[in-house]
């Protein structure tokens, strides 16, 4: 049996994994401030978007996303404020592409998503829900 954080560590890869595919540029994984945390931050298309990852193996403790609340949203908009302040000039970031290529790209819009990744007995099979905006849904 995986624990808790071995659980939640996978479904973190599986999700960078599914935003790697769709062409997204990771900036940060597990980026952590005093006061707050963001598992995944990403870089596509002018949309600078902070992910929070919640894994289950099954549902007994309900949806993965209901333990994304405003606490834990305001914890994340204290880190994603900290990166900001520290990571971004002029309403741009810094993205990293292949070949070492660093380009200063724009920042056009800021949000909060919600990665669910649920697992099935002997982790065999994965299904990924991605929630956007989720900051804007509660």
């Amino acid at each position: 049996m995986k624990t808790t954080k071995q659980i939640g560590d996978f479904g973190e890869e599986k999700a960078t994994e599914y935003l790697r595919k769709r062409h997204w540029r990771i900036l940060s994984r597990n980026y952590s401030v005093r006061g707050g945390e963001i598992d995944i931050i990403g870089y596509k298309c002018g949309a600078l978007v902070f992910f929070e990852v919640k894994t289950r193996s099954n549902e007994s403790y309900g949806k993965a996303y209901e333990a994304v609340d405003e606490d834990k949203l305001e914890k994340i908009k204290k880190a994603a404020g900290d990166f900001i302040k520290t990571y971004c000039r002029g309403g741009r970031v810094s993205v990293f592409y292949p070949f070492g290529i660093e380009l200063k790209r724009r920042i056009r819009k800021t949000r909060t998503d919600i990665i669910e990744v649920y697992l099935s007995k002997e982790n065999r099979d994965i299904t990924l829900n991605h929630i956007k905006d989720w900051g804007n849904q509660l």
